[in-house]
């Protein structure tokens, strides 16, 4: 038994003239009429009584209909999702972020494909970057977004943009109050930093650079996140170094910090074998790199 067969059958049913329905179906009456003498014979009842008067449904032929129609529909659902899915309009999307780079334009990024593409579910998970191409190279994301170095093969990139690090430090803090910062006045000064698995070099060239004039702070606090690390700034347990990410908070102030810390690159990351048009359609969401 054909889909086929099955939709001459409902056009015949609802025609209950062969005539009309080889001409609506657009194929010759005679093999029509074979067609469902055949579907009958396959299941060996008769859908239709055939009299001088005309055609009828059987009470087999009106049970059948009713079904025919619900296979019919439940195909046409498969066959529309299956398209649907084969151009990203439904499907799910697992995409790695990491603190500092969930900035508003990125939000606004996964606002307008949501828009777009509102019966894909989209999975976040908040990963380091290490943590994020281990799960690109074993197919449990479909791209991440994170800071370089990457050092993983088979891997596609695009750089998003640039953002300037800048020193946040505790309200009331001498440092506050100066314009000009020097490597050399954070010697003994408390930091506070993500956690070392979350870092992924955030801070390397922010201890070289003072290292390098003699300059010797401690770290005070570790925090886990972003919030919990401008929490513990206004809590002044220390200061510390990251991008602007546009979170404004009453008890931090914000100064450049002295000159050599380079800008902090976002990259959006995926698997180059990963086919899934619902990534395809991601991809084309971010504009090209701007700072």
């Amino acid at each position: 038994m054909e889909l086929r067969q099955l939709s001459h059958f409902v056009v015949v049913a609802e025609e209950l003239n062969f005539r009309r329905a080889a001409e609506r179906l657009h194929v010759s009456q005679p093999p029509l009429s074979a067609q469902i003498k055949g579907l009958e014979d396959e299941l060996g009842v008769r859908l239709f009584e055939r009299s001088s008067r005309g055609v009828k449904l059987t009470s087999e032929g009106r049970v059948f209909l009713e079904h025919a129609r619900t296979v019919l529909a439940t195909a046409d659902i498969a066959r529309q999702s299956a398209q649907n899915a084969g151009q990203g309009m439904v499907g799910t999307l697992r995409v790695g972020i990491m603190f500092p780079i969930m900035t508003v334009r990125l939000a606004g990024i996964f606002l307008t494909f949501r828009r777009k593409y509102p019966a894909v579910r989209v999975f976040l998970h908040e990963l380091s970057t290490a943590a994020q191409l281990e799960r690109l190279q074993n197919d449990q994301l479909d791209a991440g977004l994170m800071r370089p170095p990457l050092g993983s093969p088979g891997m596609e990139t695009r750089l998003l943009g640039e953002s300037p690090l800048l020193l946040a430090v505790p309200r009331g803090h001498h440092l506050a109050r100066r314009r000009n910062i020097e490597w050399a006045d954070f010697h003994g000064e408390p930091i506070v930093l993500l956690q070392p698995s979350l870092q992924f070099g955030l801070y390397d060239e922010f201890f070289h650079q003072c290292s390098s004039v003699g300059a010797v702070p401690h770290v005070s606090q570790y925090a886990n996140n972003g919030d919990t690390l401008c929490w513990l700034v206004a809590a002044g347990m220390g200061m510390t170094v990251g991008p602007n990410i546009g979170l404004m908070h009453s008890g931090i102030v914000f100064r450049d910090p002295p000159s050599g810390l380079p800008p902090m690159q976002t990259m959006l990351v995926w698997k180059g074998s990963n086919t899934s048009p619902a990534l395809a359609n991601f991809l084309k969401c971010f504009p090209s790199a701007q700072g």
